[in-house]
């Protein structure tokens, strides 16, 4: 008697099956700025919005001191969307970069405007970490990190101290100490302050199982 398998098959990608040339440079770069972990938002000096990625898409759903509406961008509080305004011009119009914070206490986002071409400017969104679970989960896979090793790396990255780990995770500070050792032999590493830099400078890499 024949038997069937029951066994999830994945969906291809967009992509599969599709010639290189069947895309346009244009879609392939908003591929690419979706695989970016931070947000960019492409905008006119009007503040009309032409696009945005994906961590942009997620910040904005998330009320991080930015809201969409009538496809303008919009922030929390006047003072705010004021230098907003000004930082745009001066990006759009005089070529230059601006650093702005959009929104008051929790909801503030740390965000830069830069020229891109006149008339357009980018917003770049900051990081919500020092490094995205993804891009660690990946180093501490290529340099063979334990999971315990794995969540004291992120600790670290964090800036928690070894003490501080050692009491959230219940264990002595001997215990992390010797974990913060091996880590450091693994990595090739000959400090926690060199350890948490090359951590820092990962790649921003995204899930492919987005919200």
């Amino acid at each position: 008697m024949l038997q069937t398998s029951t066994k999830a098959v994945a969906p291809a990608p967009p992509w599969a099956g599709a010639a290189p040339e069947a895309w346009s440079p244009g879609t392939l770069l908003a591929r690419a700025l979706d695989e970016v972990d931070f947000g960019i938002v492409l905008l006119a000096d009007d503040g009309e919005v032409m696009h945005l990625n994906h961590r942009a898409r997620h910040a904005l759903r998330a009320g991080q001191g930015l809201q969409l509406t009538d496809n303008r961008l919009r922030t929390s509080d006047p003072r705010s969307m004021a230098h907003l305004q000004h930082a745009l011009h001066d990006a759009a119009q005089r070529g230059l970069r601006r650093l702005l914070a959009l929104g008051q206490g929790d909801d503030r986002q740390l965000a830069a405007l830069v020229p891109v071409q006149p008339g357009v400017a980018a917003l770049l969104l900051g990081r919500s970490s020092v490094c995205e679970d993804l891009s660690l989960q990946c180093f501490a896979r290529n340099h063979e990190l334990t999971a315990a090793e794995t969540r004291v790396l992120a600790a670290l990255g964090r800036g928690v101290t070894p003490a501080e780990i050692a009491r959230e995770q219940g264990v002595k500070i001997s215990t992390v100490r010797t974990q913060i050792s091996a880590i450091r032999q693994k990595t090739g590493t000959g400090t926690i302050t060199a350890l948490v830099r090359l951590v820092a400078g990962l790649p921003p890499m995204v899930g492919a199982l987005r919200a």
